[in-house]
């Protein structure tokens, strides 16, 4: 509500002057509104990419507006809170956190859909730009030559 970011402070502006139209009560209720409308739903990364697994109707776009991490509560001076610390950062450290989350996140597996998005250019994109450009330098250094050689000869003819 009082972001210091002015472009969430103005997407907060625009949703609370139309609550009615575009606040829902839900994120079953965002989904269902996206599935049947002209509607666009801000939602938790991780439950979004659950969704988007499991139905193929649904597509995230753009990236991680905000990132937070998870964590687990113990109660203060729990003998347990280290133990669970080093076990998940093990977890992590070795893959295993990614492994279990491919494992058990992934739904039924949508089609692939050509990418829209705008990809990084490699150097097999730009390979023949360089071809041209060496070509190029190659064809100069010959005009320069071949117009000294012309007007040394030139030069050489006034003077005689």
């Amino acid at each position: 509500q009082k972001s210091k970011i002015s472009t969430y402070d103005k997407m907060w502006a625009f949703m609370s002057s139309r609550r009615q139209s575009v606040l829902v009560k839900s994120n079953e209720e965002g989904i269902q509104r996206v599935l049947t409308s002209d509607y666009a739903f801000l939602m938790e990364s991780t439950t979004i990419e659950f969704v988007t697994q499991r139905n193929c109707n649904l597509t995230q776009i753009g990236g991680l507006i905000d990132s937070k991490g998870y964590g687990v509560g113990t109660p203060m001076g729990s003998p347990y809170r280290d133990k669970i610390t080093i076990a998940i950062l093990q977890l992590q450290e070795e893959g295993k956190l990614h492994m279990m989350k491919e494992k058990w996140w992934r739904g039924n597996g949508c089609p692939e859909e050509e990418s829209k998005e705008a990809s990084a250019l490699g150097v097999q994109n730009i390979g023949g730009i360089f071809i041209v450009l060496a070509a190029g330098l190659v064809l100069s250094v010959f005009v320069a030559v071949g117009e000294f050689l012309y007007k040394s000869k030139k030069n050489a003819q006034l003077e005689k």
